[in-house]
């Protein structure tokens, strides 16, 4: 696929525990201009339809969104006309295949209707879903965007975009005549219809957006005041009622570039009210999965403690982070840096840090992303302060390895919300941590690398309901602990997060593996 384009920080500790062990209005699609009957003339012999394409660009200021197995853009044509539509030229290069043109802002999407001929995923005692799949991407270099949000339009159906900015997502013919809404902070929001991206591998690129500061009134805006802002509107922001959530869970233990272990799930969330902590958040898990790649040369691995308990405690709206209370405004400095675009509105960008005076703690720094208008968060991003985070390596290691210096090198965590009609839900959760173990009396250790992630796919307020106990997950355990199979038939329609592509190739071998294993010991 291609396009070518113009340019409570201690709630949170205390529940993450290692142990040490061995996307407004009606779609258009139709421009005031339409580019499509723009007249051009080309006389090319044996050329790449890729080049063609650029050509095209350059001349009309459009650029094209397609997957690359449907237009072959390496192909070579040879295109003799004058003084023709665009449309026209179109229909010749690809006269071979059946598609259709649509034109969202500056861009046209090249694809093939859905028909009844369209291949569906069916899963027995569900309904048959179609799969969209891409890449979301910086329009200006072609960087990957990680985290982005991939979401249906005024419904709470999503995805999110994996570290290499891969996304996949599936969905019923329910939404076929509805739009995708890629989004990402700081760049403008991508409508594309879902019925043109579907069976579609598509580099959605992302354009960003600088937003001249001076239309924007500031007057002196504290950071402080702001936050109060955030505080006094979060029942109007985040809801009064309950919501029951469709999330993915996964989480992971590398070893330099070697992966030791591997769970995910799919889980029903009950998400309490933001107005009331007489109920608390609850999981029940639908579907896991591990994979462990320990072999006789790993004499140590990690193991993430309380994963799933520590996603709810990053919702730092619920669980007040530390730099949002007040009684805690003392300890940090707060600056405001920027005013940047999210989708189409604005976001003040604050920046956070504790104090040089506060040096017998490890503090977290970082960004809140606040809307302009409803001073809704958006975002937050923050690591804890890696110049004191060795005073608090008991509140990271709940038991040490013996003969073994483990060191914490980093904690980085970032969490972002979702907007869907005017009320905000938890999007996205996200840890990654870093130690350095060293054995005693060697020089040198390795470095081990932990993450775990939370995205939530479907959202419903309507049906919700309190999980009875025993149907409940254990919170506090160690997740991967508590997973006894391995499925390979696992995913079936679910929504879930891409793997990252070391990831992805770690999984192949290792499931490959498991195969061989399975296969030798049932004969």
């Amino acid at each position: 696929m291609n396009v070518l384009t113009n340019g409570t920080y201690i709630i949170t500790i205390k529940k993450l525990v290692i142990i040490i062990l061995i996307i407004t209005g009606s779609f258009v699609t139709q421009a005031q201009h339409n580019v499509l009957d723009t007249r051009l003339s080309f006389k090319l012999t044996d050329v790449r339809i890729a080049s063609i394409l650029k050509s095209v660009s350059r001349r009309t200021g459009y650029y094209f969104t397609y997957d690359t197995d449907l237009i072959e853009p390496e192909k070579l044509i040879t295109v003799r006309m004058d003084d023709q539509p665009l449309r026209n030229i179109l229909d010749t290069i690809f006269y071979d295949k059946l598609l259709n043109y649509s034109i969202i802002d500056n861009h046209i999407i090249i694809y093939q209707s859905v028909s009844e001929s369209t291949p569906l995923i069916r899963e027995e005692g569900k309904d048959p879903v179609y799969s969209l799949s891409g890449i979301v991407t910086d329009a200006d270099n072609g960087q990957p965007l990680p985290y982005a949000t991939i979401g249906v339009k005024e419904k709470g159906k999503g995805t999110i975009s994996n570290h290499d900015g891969e996304y996949n997502l599936n969905l019923t013919k329910d939404f076929l005549d509805d739009t995708l809404i890629v989004s990402y902070l700081g760049f403008y929001n991508r409508k594309i219809p879902v019925n043109q991206a579907i069976n579609s591998y598509y580099n959605i690129s992302l354009t960003r957006m600088y937003v001249p500061i001076p239309e924007v009134i500031i007057r002196n805006r504290e950071p402080q005041e702001l936050i109060r802002n955030v505080k006094e509107r979060i029942p109007e922001n985040y809801g009064r009622t309950p919501a029951r959530m469709i999330a993915f869970y996964r989480e992971s233990v590398s070893k330099r570039n070697k992966l030791l272990q591997y769970s995910e799930a799919v889980l029903d969330l009950y998400k309490s009210s933001y107005t009331t902590t007489f109920f608390h958040d609850q999981i029940r898990i639908y579907k896991s999965r591990k994979i462990n790649n320990l072999d006789q040369s790993d004499t140590l691995t990690f193991k993430l403690r309380s994963g799933l308990d520590g996603c709810l405690a990053l919702d730092g709206i619920k669980n007040t982070f530390d730099f949002l209370e007040q009684e805690s405004f003392a300890d940090y400095n707060y600056r405001m840096t920027d005013i940047i675009n999210i989708g189409d509105e604005a976001a003040f960008v604050v920046e956070f840090e504790q104090k040089e005076n506060i040096n017998d703690i490890a503090l977290p720094k970082g960004s809140i992303y606040i809307n302009t208008t409803n001073y809704g968060i958006h975002a937050v991003d923050f690591e804890i302060n890696q110049d004191y985070i060795n005073q608090h390596e008991r509140t990271f290691i709940q038991q040490m390895a013996r003969g073994f210096n483990v060191k914490v090198r980093s904690a980085k965590y970032r969490v972002n919300y979702r907007n869907i009609n005017d009320r905000y839900y938890l999007n996205h959760v996200r840890g990654d941590l870093e130690f350095y173990a060293r054995k005693k009396n060697r020089m040198l250790g390795s470095t081990y690398y932990i993450f775990f992630e939370m995205a939530i796919t479907d959202i419903d307020t309507v049906n919700v309901e309190r999980f009875a106990r025993e149907e409940r997950a254990p919170l506090h355990s160690i997740f991967s602990e508590t997973i006894n199979s391995y499925d390979r038939k696992f995913w079936g329609t679910d929504n879930f997060v891409r793997p990252e592509e070391n990831i992805e190739d770690a999984l192949s071998r290792i499931s490959a593996r498991l195969a061989e294993y399975s296969s030798n010991n049932s004969q």
